[in-house]
């Protein structure tokens, strides 16, 4: 028993010494990545296998590309996003990367948030634009029914016109409205007016990288989202380069973005009332004892949550799920999320 004993143990340690001497390489994944900035897109292939071979001697198992603008100086040498240059060298990168065993992963657009020249003015982000007119009984709006700001006038569509009596009646104009001008005239009582208008932020993106300049998409719009991914996916199909093993979305951050032209219809399915009918209390920035009125803080709080779905079905879902059709995953950063022009809640006066 003690001969068979110490063979068993004698064996039992050669191999965990033996197992002890032979580590296994680490995957990239357990290694640590870095964010790699292509300024100006100003990159050529004896640069990029020069930095990619440092960054493997340094331990690096990922980067991720993010195009931004360019260095002063060294505009020659830029190269536009999505150009067929530039596909060559993401292409020619993902072969180097390949090749040292560091994973390449790309920003969906160039510096933040996504937009860009493919961004049509309908597809940009959207803003409400509330207006409001006073009428008593027998009278007409002379008034024009359009944003009062010259600059939203040639882009802003009127979505609602709703009225609201003294007496507590709602009626809707929208219909009335035609070249601008509302064809009615008020009943007996004290009306307010208020005209919904689709506007638009105007918000460019920010750092952007030659060839990545334009208007912010609007992540509320599958619609835009849709238009915006298919960019993508025609520059990969065309240029017959293989899509990167991650893409990022470097921020949310879009300014002043709280609206799309189809949340009042998003809104009624999901609430089960129409806020069109509220746009008073929405608007109601008076505060009794310290505090807003309740039936203001519950409809904010409809209206919040209804945006916060719109993002995460309209974008981060379909985005997450076009990545996943294409063969890879993302990686999402979610800074500025809440930053909604609508909901800012004033202070007490």
């Amino acid at each position: 028993m003690k001969r068979i004993t110490i063979t068993t143990l004698l064996f039992t340690i050669s191999f965990i010494m033996a197992t002890a001497q032979e580590w296994p390489v680490a995957n990239p994944e357990a290694r640590p990545s870095t964010r790699w900035w292509w300024l100006g897109s100003a990159v050529d292939k004896t640069n990029l296998t020069y930095n990619l071979e440092q960054y493997a001697k340094a331990g690096i198992g990922g980067v991720e590309i993010t195009p931004i603008y360019g260095v002063q100086g060294n505009d020659a040498n830029d190269i536009l996003f999505l150009s067929p240059e530039w596909m060559q060298m993401l292409q020619y990168t993902q072969d180097e990367g390949k090749r040292l065993n560091i994973m390449v992963d790309m920003n969906t657009g160039t510096g933040w948030p996504y937009g860009g020249p493919s961004v049509s003015t309908e597809d940009a982000a959207t803003k409400a634009i509330f207006q409001e007119y006073i009428l008593q009984g027998d009278e007409q709006l002379k008034e024009s029914v359009e944003p009062t700001d010259e600059k939203h006038r040639t882009v802003a569509s009127l979505s609602r016109l709703m009225a609201y009596s003294d007496k507590v009646q709602i009626l809707y104009l929208t219909g009335k409205v035609k070249n601008g001008k509302l064809d009615w005239i008020a009943p007996q009582g004290k009306w307010k007016l208020i005209a919904l208008f689709n506007g638009k932020t105007f918000q460019m993106v920010k750092r952007a990288a030659p060839g990545g300049e334009g208007y912010v998409m609007n992540h509320l719009s599958a619609k835009a989202v849709d238009n915006y991914l298919h960019n993508f996916d025609k520059a990969f199909s065309i240029n017959k380069v293989s899509y990167p093993h991650t893409f990022f979305n470097d921020s949310y951050e879009v300014y002043g973005g709280d609206w799309t032209p189809e949340l009042l219809d998003e809104f009624a399915k999901r609430r089960g009332y129409k806020l069109e009918n509220y746009f008073p209390e929405l608007l109601d920035t008076t505060f009794i004892n310290g505090k807003r009125p309740e039936k203001t803080v519950r409809i904010i709080s409809d209206y919040r949550e209804t945006i916060s779905e719109l993002l995460k079905e309209n974008f981060t879902r379909r985005w997450t799920a076009w990545a996943h059709r294409n063969g890879n995953i993302n990686r999402n950063k979610a800074h500025g999320t809440a930053g909604l022009s609508l909901i800012r809640i004033p202070e007490p006066t």
